[in-house]
């Protein structure tokens, strides 16, 4: 076997480490930015691995092996990394191991193997497996450490899946969890979080010395630990865990913060890899998560899976300010192929008018946990493939830990895909988001389409969302289709239990121009939500053949029913009445007086073939609409007092 030794070496043009070729470097190296890094063979690093050019590796292993130094380091300009196989055997004095720089990506296409020393992943760094199979990771001593941060509030669920497993191939709380609100200072050196238990059933967070080390650790509430039992549905699916229970590499679990803004977390052990799967029936939930030191592709995860489900759904607390069940606010994301939507919360603690800080991203970060529901029976999978390198403050990746996560544009390789999010407020002003896609790759149409229509989780009494192939008893809160189309109209439901302001917003628009309008169907009206808002203040009740998501106004709606020409039947102002000519003498069954904001001022029931029928008016100056109806005819108005 060749052999050859080098204290240090900085490569600027191209370096070619054949299979069957064993390599040692004494220093830190670096590949420049013109450098070309092709290892195929057996690399001995003894420092620090600096890489600013391309990397390739189809075999062999760069080892990161020292006894000299305690600490090394992987980082560079390029943002990433690319190993077939990867070995930590750090052994000298306190055995640190490997350190990966903030946001740094490393690809290993086989198996990592922790022999001595540990590998840490700063801050967004990530580990990203590409091989298939089962889990091809050993350890002798080492172990990886990865931070996440979670939700600070007391009171308030974050939904988590381990990127490790520090068992038998499961993870527990216990020697796999640990305090990381020093992790900046001691990265290498976190201490285990403990638990408390009985009331007041709060978590607390570290107790620091001056220099900020973690005096005593954060605890936990155990009383707030929970998984979702597989093969149930309801409520009752929730089983208490503790700090010792074996959790499997995806499987979700639920906790509640600790009260420290954005408290780090960090997880230590064996990085998970290669495919897991889980079996569930139709009908059924399951709590799953990215299982994964790097992020996870929820379309690909999607699409992998669309024969058993069509959406992931992840909770995002509203300002819970209590343990009590009744008391909790927040409510469930929605991600399928078409994008995602935001929960309905309350506006104003939302904070934003922009409930678009709260739309779940593409990319499910290191530790995030969902739910499904299965639509079929069958197997999911979650599997190597599915993982990608998206960093939480990149472009389309976040973890749910607060109300305010940090806003992303969306980047989907799909693009440009349109879309159109409205928005909804009911009296109470809790905020619910539609989202309307136009994916032109896709084969999605105006009907029911798997993977890219989803019903909302969490329906309130007060709801407005799509009906779809005019199925009056489903909500959807997402709809997806194909190439964009002016001409599209998309019914709308609006289901209200109480009087007061209900609004109609554009939340946002995506990669999209052109105006929308909600069309009054009833009153023959269009209302630009580009320009402003529409108020709605109508009786309790369900509307579910009004309102349209439409993207021109035009002057006769497409109704065959409006058969009435201004010759036929006409109305006007005069004298403090609306005046009806009826030349033709029509019967006419029912005259209603609508005003701007859609409100009933007179509904008079007959019939009558007279030629002229007044109607006395003493109501505010202002824009009116009148509605004619004739056996199965109708024809609507505008007029101004």
């Amino acid at each position: 076997m060749p052999f050859v030794s080098f204290a240090q070496i900085v490569n600027t043009g191209t370096l070619q480490i054949q299979n069957a070729t064993t390599v040692y470097f004494g220093e830190a190296y670096t590949n420049t930015a013109t450098g070309l890094h092709y290892n195929d063979g057996d690399l001995y690093l003894n420092h620090d691995f600096t890489n600013d050019g391309a990397t390739s590796s189809i075999s062999g292993t760069t080892f990161f092996k020292s006894a000299t130094h305690d600490l090394l380091s992987l980082s560079g300009s390029t943002g990433f990394v690319n190993f077939y196989n990867m070995e930590v055997d750090v052994s000298s004095g306190t055995k640190l191991g490997i350190s990966v720089a903030d946001g740094f990506g490393v690809f290993v296409e086989n198996r990592v193997h922790l022999e001595s020393g540990d590998m840490r992943l700063v801050g967004e760094a990530q580990l990203i497996q590409t091989h298939l199979g089962a889990n091809s990771n050993t350890t002798t001593s080492g172990r990886l450490l990865r931070d996440q941060q979670g939700i600070s509030n007391v009171y308030g669920f974050n939904y988590w899946s381990s990127p490790v497993t520090n068992g038998a191939g499961t993870f527990s709380l216990q020697g796999g969890l640990f305090d990381g609100t020093d992790a900046g200072l001691n990265p290498f050196n976190p201490q285990q979080v403990s638990f408390n238990t009985g009331s007041p059933y709060n978590g607390t967070p570290a107790i620091l010395d001056g220099s900020n080390n973690v005096l005593s650790p954060l605890q936990i509430s155990d009383r707030w630990l929970y998984k979702y039992a597989p093969n149930t549905t309801g409520y009752a699916g929730w089983e208490a865990i503790n700090k010792d229970t074996a959790l499997l590499p995806g499987e979700g679990f639920t906790m509640k913060g600790t009260g420290f803004a954005s408290q780090n977390y960090v997880f230590r052990g064996l990085p998970n890899d290669g495919t897991y799967t889980f079996t569930i029936n139709a009908g059924e939930f399951a709590l799953l998560g990215n299982p994964y030191p790097s992020a996870l592709d929820a379309t690909q995860f999607i699409t992998d899976n669309l024969s058993t489900l069509d959406k992931i759904q992840i909770w995002v607390d509203g300002g819970t300010s209590s343990h009590t069940l009744s008391s909790y606010y927040g409510g469930y994301a929605i991600r399928n192929i078409s994008g995602g939507v935001a929960p309905s919360i309350i506006s104003s603690i939302a904070g934003v008018g922009s409930v678009s800080l709260l739309v779940p991203k593409r990319y499910l970060a290191v530790g995030q946990g969902f739910f499904v529901n299965a639509i079929a029976d069958g197997t999911i999978t979650i599997d190597n493939l599915q993982r990608t390198f998206q960093t939480e403050d990149g472009v389309d990746s976040n973890f749910y830990k607060n109300i305010h996560s940090k806003d992303t544009k969306s980047n989907d390789p799909s693009e440009p895909t349109r879309r159109v999010r409205i928005g909804y407020e009911n009296p109470d002003l809790f905020h619910r988001q539609l989202l309307l896609a136009f994916l032109p790759d896709s084969e999605a149409d105006l009907n029911y389409n798997v993977g890219y229509d989803a019903l909302m989780t969490d329906p309130r009494e007060d709801e407005l969302f799509y009906i779809i192939e005019n199925d009056l008893d489903k909500k959807y809160v997402i709809q997806g289709v194909g190439a964009y189309d002016n001409a599209y109209e998309f019914p709308l439901g609006l289901s209200m239990t109480q009087e007061g302001i209900h609004t109609i917003k554009l939340d946002a628009v995506e990669n999209f121009t052109d105006p929308v309008y909600i069309k009054d169907a009833l009153l023959n009206t269009y209302h630009n939500l580009t320009a402003s808002d529409l108020t709605i203040n109508v009786p309790a009740g369900d509307y579910l053949d009004r309102f349209f998501v439409v993207f021109k106004a035009t002057e006769t709606l497409n109704n065959p029913d409006l058969v009435f020409t201004n010759h036929d039947v006409n109305a006007y102002f005069k004298n403090n009445a609306i005046i009806i000519n009826n030349k033709n003498q029509v019967e006419i069954n029912q005259i209603r007086v609508y005003n701007a904001v859609g409100q009933t001022i007179v509904d008079l029931k007959m019939p009558s073939h007279d030629e002229s029928i007044c109607i006395p008016f003493v109501h505010p100056q202002g824009l009116y609409i009148v509605l004619i109806e004739s056996g199965p005819h109708k024809k609507s108005f505008k007029i101004i007092n």
